[in-house]
């Protein structure tokens, strides 16, 4: 319905937005036990209450986490707060978007990464939110406060890294060739980084929590929303130099993450990370060239959304009921 609202407006208004976003907050704070992970980062924010624990997951986190622990005193509303970061980024980012970034959202990261981002994942969804804004600051030229929240948002969650290389690589000029040569090879440093460090990054949740590596259908549905985007780049109206660029580094990262999950859990988590900065590094070549979404390109972001969504919706419904926190059945809070 926002999509459809916003469109007939020709992307001059942003109020249909802030009411679809404002209803998703409203779901986010008031649920109950939902979101896979939640039970566990309340258990977590709890074990805060002794003070910061440094150990075992990012500082900035924590240290956000403690804070609100000191003044709510209970760990259920402080993660519930910390969603409503999330929210605050999105609130922002509609604000300050122009009608690509507002045409992005709507179609493609509302649908695939709302639920996840506010209700289950909230390391990477602060950490993603703060990439988001980090993309505008680009935009407008404003470099050094771009790379500011793009390094800060690692505080939150290491595994930004990976957008961040990404979002450079899509800014840099590729025909130089020792451009062409640290690409790849920032991506696989990259790669390696959160490879041998795989424990310690989510040893912490898991320790609270069964763990249970996808199917291998979850990682299917990642492939086949990037391949439908990459689909999108290949048809769409960019200049030549500009689709190589984001082709190569579609397929490429795409292949590298599916061989990667074939042989340890770390590769879903980055054909995840790969299907929300994917779509940014479109946005800045485009933003950067000026150009408007062309039909094709937004036919794409559509399908693609609707891919995800569906693929997140048939997760929920495989896993209702099971769990301490499980997405189905949704559920309010008693306060």
């Amino acid at each position: 319905m926002a999509f459809i609202l916003t469109s007939i407006s020709g992307y001059r208004t942003s109020i249909f937005l802030y009411v679809v976003v404002f209803v998703f907050l409203l779901m986010s704070f008031f649920r109950g036990l939902v979101g896979t992970d939640t039970y566990a980062y309340e258990i977590i924010v709890g074990h805060l209450s002794g003070g910061p624990v440094w150990t075992g997951m990012e500082p900035g986190f924590v240290l956000i986490s403690w804070l609100l622990l000191e003044i709510t005193g209970d760990a259920s509303v402080t993660v519930r707060i910390l969603g409503l970061l999330v929210f605050c980024a999105l609130f922002i980012y509609i604000y300050r978007s122009n009608k690509l970034e507002k045409f992005l959202l709507v179609s493609y990261i509302l649908p695939a990464f709302i639920y996840q981002y506010s209700m289950n994942g909230l390391r990477v969804g602060i950490a993603a939110m703060m990439i988001l804004l980090a993309t505008q600051e680009l935009r407008q030229d404003r470099a050094v406060r771009g790379v500011g929240l793009a390094t800060a948002s690692l505080f939150f969650h290491y595994s930004t890294l990976v957008s961040m290389v990404l979002l450079w690589a899509s800014k840099i000029r590729w025909a130089r060739t020792q451009n062409i040569l640290i690409v790849p090879l920032a991506v696989l440093l990259a790669l390696c980084f959160f490879i041998f460090n795989e424990s310690y990054f989510y040893g912490k949740i898991n320790s609270y929590q069964g763990f249970e590596s996808p199917s291998s259908f979850s990682g299917l549905g990642k492939i086949l929303t990037l391949l439908v985007l990459v689909s999108g780049v290949f048809m769409s109206n960019l200049a030549r130099a500009d689709k190589a660029k984001l082709l190569l580094l579609g397929l490429g990262s795409t292949l590298i993450f599916w061989f990667v999950s074939t042989i340890s859990y770390a590769g879903l988590r980055f054909l995840d990370l790969l299907s929300f900065a994917y779509p940014l590094c479109i946005l800045v070549v485009y933003n950067s060239r000026k150009l408007e979404f062309g039909r094709f390109m937004k036919i794409t972001l559509v399908v693609a959304g609707l891919l995800a969504a569906l693929m997140s919706y048939r997760n929920f419904i495989n896993e209702e009921g099971q769990g301490p926190s499980p997405f189905l059945p949704y559920h309010l809070k008693k306060f």
